[in-house]
């Protein structure tokens, strides 16, 4: 009688352990939650903003600080009084100094820079003035004092201008001087008389002055100098 053959129970199993693998489980499916996706990926630390540079920080070592630095070309409104533009003037110039103090600072610290350092603030423009204006501010130290306190700039800016027109009038005085030096040496050349008389003291003879000399002198008929030249006299 044959033998009957026996089903491989191991063959059973090894297709039962494929079919759960290859066949998905019926649980439950659910997306995670972003927070947890977004848990898991590294990010390294934000950059802040930098509002005055305009980037992100750090500040890169070839950054345009130069432009930064530059003061506006003044605007002109002359509609604005004096006064009003002076006082105005002043505030520009300090928080234009402190700006500029602060976009050096950042200028100045070294590379790699702290990423939060920022420069100044943008620079304002200051306001114009005519040069009627100025010269005005120059030639009267009562009128700076009544419309001040002036800005430092505007103060060298007058200092400046009275220094050098105390210069150019020591200048002119000093050539008007040599002008007339030299013209009196040319005049003294044309007096110089010929074959002069030796006086000896306790022996001079009494000098006679012509009438005609006199008479001139009282009548107030200054003659001229080269008048006295020994071809005149003569």
């Amino acid at each position: 009688m044959p033998a009957t053959q026996r089903p491989s129970t191991r063959s059973a199993s090894a297709a039962g352990a494929h079919s759960s693998e290859s066949t998905p489980s019926s649980g439950n499916h659910e997306p995670r939650p972003e927070s947890e996706v977004n848990a898991t990926i590294p990010f390294g630390p934000s950059l802040p903003f930098l509002p005055n540079a305009g980037i992100m920080g750090p500040i890169p070592e070839d950054f345009d600080f130069e432009r930064h630095i530059a003061v506006p070309e003044g605007k002109t409104q002359l509609g604005l009084p004096l006064g009003t533009r002076i006082r105005r003037n002043v505030e520009i110039e300090r928080f234009n100094e402190e700006s500029i103090a602060s976009t050096i600072d950042a200028m100045t610290m070294p590379v790699p820079r702290l990423p939060d350092v920022d420069i100044g603030p943008p620079l304002k423009t200051p306001y114009f003035y005519t040069e009627d204006e100025i010269e005005e501010l120059v030639g009267s130290q009562a009128l700076c004092d009544s419309l001040g306190p002036l800005a430092p700039s505007m103060i060298r800016q007058i200092a400046a201008s009275r220094d050098k027109r105390k210069r150019d009038a020591d200048l002119a005085r000093q050539a008007d001087k040599e002008a007339d030096s030299s013209l009196r040496n040319k005049l003294l050349g044309t007096m110089e008389m010929q074959n002069p008389i030796r006086r000896v003291f306790g022996e001079a003879k009494e000098i006679v002055i012509p009438t005609i000399y006199l008479l001139n002198i009282r009548n107030r008929l200054i003659p001229p100098l080269h008048f006295f030249t020994n071809q005149c006299i003569e």
